[in-house]
């Protein structure tokens, strides 16, 4: 063909992520580095297997979870190399493993866009929670992301996700602790007829 720029999977994979991104962030790629995810105080682990799908990725996690950071993983089955990582480059993570998970949040398939919506509210309702002066000189469309939000509700967010208020308000409390969050996500969000919104 003439080019070493060849299309991969991740050009199918994750098309959804790039057009997402491209709404959202101006560009349609990844915006953290691996040294971004090491120092994270919260990573959310969305719709993805890392243990089965990109393995090397939980020594990423297992880093940042020693220098402190939280993780929450949402995904409609349990991923036992997020339950406990077993590395099996020491002799301490072969024998004991390390509970990855903060929090697990067993949702329902397809409710993922619902729940990031309540979360987005609840964030919005909390003072402080928003840097106004940075929303006001580099964001545009705010107003209308944040009518967006608005329009969640708790009853019809706990049908769509299965999941209990207490789940949800453990989730948003941790966000709203963390001041460097990280959100990932794989084929369970990119995958789908709502994929794009759902990233956005």
């Amino acid at each position: 063909f003439g080019t070493n720029n060849l299309p991969d999977c991740s050009n199918m994979c994750h098309e959804s992520s790039g057009s997402a991104l491209n709404e959202t962030i101006g560009i349609g790629k990844g915006s953290v580095s691996l040294e971004d995810i090491h120092q994270a105080d919260l990573i959310i682990v969305a719709g993805q297997n890392p243990g089965t799908n990109h393995p090397r990725m939980l020594s990423a996690l297992e880093k940042a979870k020693q220098s402190g950071a939280k993780i929450i993983s949402v995904n409609p089955l349990p991923e036992a190399g997020m339950e406990r990582f077993k590395n099996p480059q020491t002799p301490h993570g072969m024998l004991k493993g390390t509970p990855l998970n903060d929090l697990f949040l067993q949702i329902r398939i397809g409710g993922d866009q619902a729940l990031f919506r309540l979360l987005n509210k609840l964030i919005l309702a909390t003072e402080g929670a928003v840097d106004t002066a940075f929303v006001a000189e580099h964001t545009h469309g705010y107003e209308q992301f944040a009518k967006a939000a608005e329009a969640a509700d708790w009853d019809e967010t706990l049908r769509a996700t299965g999941l209990t208020r207490a789940e949800i308000e453990q989730a948003l409390d941790l966000v709203l602790a963390s001041e460097r969050t990280i959100v990932c996500w794989a084929m369970g969000l990119t995958q789908h007829k709502h994929s794009v919104p759902t990233i956005r």
